[in-house]
């Protein structure tokens, strides 16, 4: 009797200490973008159709992603965006380029009616990188281009880069939210530069980047 109490005391010990143990939780993030200060450098009213976005090959849909140099990328596993990355990154393409106040109207793919712009690209990198020196930065990577109803207005790369202060996934969002705020700003100007430049050939050519 005194064996079987004894057993059962160290089953008792042992569930105890089991439940005492903390069980990491996966977290959920979406983007925070801020609001820009509204522009008046467009003179046409463009309406502006921005198209789905699409993940390059190396990117994770759903992960935040850790980058070691140049070739070796890392999932955070326990920290996932709140929506697929090229849905949540689509979103604050329409919601910054509207917020711009550069463009009359700045659609989605899904929304109705007509439109003078189309917006294409891809995201090929959108990670938060480490580096040798104990350095850390967050890049937004990606791939566009702008169609008129006379073709391809302007095809290019755009980057933005803003260092993490602190530690952990939220550091990390908040500074790829201000790394791709960056990269709509780039390309909210390279739009209506272009578009001035189209309307007045002898305006100054943009400029590459």
């Amino acid at each position: 009797m005194m064996q079987r109490n004894a057993m059962l005391l160290c089953a008792a010990l042992a569930l105890s200490s089991c439940s005492s143990v903390e069980v990491p939780r996966e977290s959920w993030w979406r983007l925070d973008i801020p609001a820009a200060a509204a522009t008046t450098d467009s003179r046409d009213g463009f309406v502006l159709r921005v198209h789905d976005l699409q993940l390059g090959n190396a990117m994770s849909g759903d992960f935040l992603v850790i980058a070691h140099g140049p070739s070796k990328l890392e999932a955070r596993e326990l920290d996932r965006w709140v929506a697929p990355l090229d849905r949540l990154a689509t979103d604050a393409f329409v919601l910054g380029l509207s917020r711009s106040g550069a463009f009359s109207l700045v659609k989605g793919a899904g929304d109705g009616g007509g439109e003078d712009l189309t917006l294409h690209g891809r995201i090929t990198d959108f990670a938060e990188h480490r580096h040798d020196d104990g350095s850390r930065a967050a890049v937004a990577s990606f791939s566009l281009w702008v169609e008129g109803r006379d073709g391809v207005r302007l095809a290019d790369e755009f980057r933005g880069t803003a260092p993490i202060e602190g530690q952990g996934a939220e550091s990390s969002v908040k500074a790829l939210s201000l790394a791709l705020q960056q990269v709509i700003d780039q390309v909210r100007a390279r739009i209506v530069l272009q578009s001035l430049t189209t309307a007045n050939p002898d305006a100054a050519p943009p400029q590459s980047r």
